[in-house]
């Protein structure tokens, strides 16, 4: 049972996706898409450390978008003082990414 429900959730996800990218496309063209695509992912590495805790699907998702809307982007600036902006941005990623590694891999010990 919750194989189907897993799957049903990963459906109304990518439905949701969708139309928002379509919403996105419509109003501001391919900047749209690419600024929901980058809510997205600067917001995924919230989702996966959120997601070594005991929260809701809701509260998990809510969380980190609030989280990668204000620290991704204060870690990333600080470093990018440091080094170029871009290179930054992507260190940052994998820094939480590494995090949520580190996390999963210590919570299941």
């Amino acid at each position: 049972m919750l194989n189907k429900e897993l799957r049903e959730l990963a459906i109304f996800a990518s439905i949701v996706l969708l139309i928002a990218l379509i919403f996105s496309y419509i109003l501001f063209g391919i900047t749209g898409i690419r600024v929901a695509l980058g809510i997205i992912f600067i917001s995924l590495p919230f989702y996966l450390v959120l997601n070594n805790f005991e929260l809701a699907e809701g509260e998990k998702l809510v969380f980190s978008i609030l989280l990668g809307l204000t620290i991704f982007p204060s870690l990333a600036y600080l470093l990018g003082l440091v080094v170029p902006f871009r290179i930054a941005i992507a260190s940052v990623f994998v820094l939480l990414i590494a995090i949520w590694l580190l996390l999963r891999k210590y919570k299941s010990k």
